[in-house]
């Protein structure tokens, strides 16, 4: 899967390796990575296409509110979303985005 490397996306990756083993909601994830729906869902419907997450519904949602749609990172998502931050360009990079630190025992690129 190649795809572009924008600020938004970046922001995107970022905020899904923010707790790569963790639950993220899709309104949670967008607050997070500071971008609207229409830049963050068509990227989590590749990544999702692509195998690198995984998604599913709140299985008891609140009272008068419709179940929401979380998304989990898969071991080959979390390789792909280091290395799609890592392979941007300097200059679309911000403080942000490198700060995201890869798993121990592994080398940089």
């Amino acid at each position: 899967m190649k795809a572009r490397r924008t600020q938004a996306r970046l922001a995107i990756a970022a905020a899904l390796l923010a707790g790569p083993q963790s639950v993220k909601w899709g309104y949670e994830l967008s607050r997070q990575a500071g971008v609207g729906a229409g830049s963050m869902y068509p990227f989590l419907a590749e990544l999702l296409a692509a195998g690198h997450l995984t998604d599913g519904w709140e299985e008891q949602p609140a009272a008068g509110r419709p179940a929401r749609r979380y998304y989990r990172i898969t071991d080959s998502g979390e390789e792909y979303l280091r290395d799609f931050l890592a392979s941007a360009p300097a200059a679309n990079r911000s403080r942000r985005h490198t700060a995201i630190r890869r798993r121990p025992g592994t080398v940089e690129p």
